[in-house]
């Protein structure tokens, strides 16, 4: 019995491992004329609604995957502390209250980056091996 216990939360943790890793699987980026300092914190800032504009100027054009995308998931839990739902409800909230625009979805990662190197105020995320040569990666 005592054995099975065991073996039960040695399985556990090995299952855990994986999503402990995915975690930070992400990186942060902007577009490469950006100058202003971004890190992770302002970049939940922004996701959050909670700053508008970039210090250099121009409001921040946030762009985020989909529901469902791991990357996603990820930035989510990593960076905003909320599951892809919480995230959901929070966007809504502020596209109802009127208190920030929610950010722009785009289907794929080579989405995000192209609309990231196309507006000089966009900031996004994308998996940490993903090809961002067009690209500032940030965190």
């Amino acid at each position: 019995m005592r054995r099975n216990a065991i073996a039960c939360l040695l399985a556990a943790a090995l299952l855990a491992l994986p999503y402990a890793a995915q975690a930070e699987d992400y990186v942060i980026i902007v577009n490469k004329d950006n100058g202003n300092a971004v890190d992770k914190d302002f970049a939940a800032k922004a996701y959050r609604g909670d700053v508008k504009s970039w210090a250099g100027g121009g409001n921040v054009a946030c762009i985020a995957l989909p529901d469902g995308n791991p990357v996603r998931a990820a930035f989510d839990k990593g960076a905003l502390d909320k599951s892809p739902s919480q995230t959901r409800a929070l966007w809504a909230q502020m596209a109802f209250s009127g208190k920030a625009v929610p950010p722009k979805i785009v289907d794929s990662e080579a989405e995000v980056i192209k609309a990231v190197s196309d507006n000089k105020n966009a900031i996004g995320y994308v998996s940490a091996g993903a090809a961002v040569a067009s690209v500032k990666v940030v965190k």
